[in-house]
């Protein structure tokens, strides 16, 4: 079983972190990977918690650096030079650490896809995950994977991952009944008497149609969303040392890409620590299903658990993890 640090108080960290092998990290340059927020959100990282995390891995004698990479989407975080202005907005140009932001990949072949991982993020052999736990959209819940599965790509890939799990419709199976078009979040589709229509421009390719269609009458084009996730992040943090920690409070609706992703949608319930992206993120489900079952799920039409099961089953880890409270 994987081991799972659970903590509320953030001072507790340099404890939780004695219990995992952080040799790894010592005399070297590394990535801290996060989101540093879109304009207008107000949920994510804190810039003082970041802080006392980098303090306690200094301490181990390492050299962390915020990074991140562009979103394929039309907002400042879309250029390198507009992520860096908005992360020192943001607050992060004031805690001692560079900030790389990568635009850039090498692509990476799996499981019958290409990757491109952002290119210092490829090059790295040792990465420190920061990741906030959140509703989102087209995933129900993004931690730990998605932060790789999408924030470690480049916006090319991104693009083609969006693309790739857009519907494909068999009229056929239809029974026209509107369930899809009253779920979609981007208002793409529409139905009315015996005729289903789609706008591509408007399509996000969350898949969350497919999830929805009772009668099979709507697929993915090619895979999953939530599992060319997976994929993309297995890409992204293979044969690396990687720790992981995810922030589960200011848990909202939407994600941290959303300038309006409110309303919290469960209280907090603090800090996971692993070395394993699968356990921690099954983790910080079952402990948000403790206090609000099915909250995703219920707020974003799509479960969240895909991204476990498909992350187990690639290899990219495992849900079985023993919680260890400090």
């Amino acid at each position: 079983m994987k081991k799972v640090v659970f903590f509320t108080d953030e001072n507790k960290l340099g404890k939780a972190l004695e219990n995992f092998d952080l040799s790894f990290f010592e005399g070297k340059k590394y990535p801290f990977k996060l989101h540093m927020g879109e304009k207008g959100n107000k949920y994510f990282p804190r810039p003082d918690t970041i802080r006392k995390v980098l303090n306690n891995l200094l301490e181990k004698k390492g050299k962390p650096f915020l990074y991140d990479t562009t979103v394929a989407y039309n907002a400042i975080r879309n250029t390198k030079k507009g992520y860096e202005k908005l992360a020192k907005i943001h607050g992060f140009g004031k805690l001692g650490a560079d900030i790389v932001i990568d635009d850039k990949g090498i692509n990476v072949s799996f499981e019958d896809h290409d990757y491109e991982v952002g290119e210092t993020l490829y090059n790295s052999d040792c990465v420190f995950a920061f990741s906030h736990v959140k509703g989102h959209i087209a995933t129900g819940m993004g931690g730990a994977i998605k932060n790789f599965g999408m924030g470690g790509v480049t916006k090319e890939t991104k693009i083609k991952m969006h693309h790739a799990s857009r519907p494909s419709y068999q009229k056929d199976k239809c029974t026209f009944c509107g369930v899809c078009a009253e779920v979609c979040p981007f208002n793409a589709i529409n139905v009315k008497e015996e005729e289903w229509e789609i706008s591509l421009r408007k399509c996000f390719g969350c898949g969350v149609c497919v999830e929805n269609c009772r009668e099979g009458a709507i697929t993915n084009q090619d895979r999953d969303l939530q599992y060319l996730i997976a994929c993309a992040a297995y890409a992204s943090v293979k044969d690396k040392n990687v720790l992981y920690l995810n922030d589960v409070n200011r848990i909202s609706k939407g994600c941290d890409c959303d300038p309006a992703a409110g309303p919290i949608i469960c209280p907090d319930i603090g800090y996971l620590l692993s070395d394993d992206p699968v356990a921690i993120d099954k983790a910080s489900l079952d402990l948000v299903h403790d206090i609000k079952p099915d909250i995703f799920e219920k707020e974003n039409n799509v479960t969240p658990f895909k991204q476990i099961k498909y992350g187990e089953e690639i290899g990219l880890g495992s849900s079985n993890y023993q919680l260890i409270e400090i």
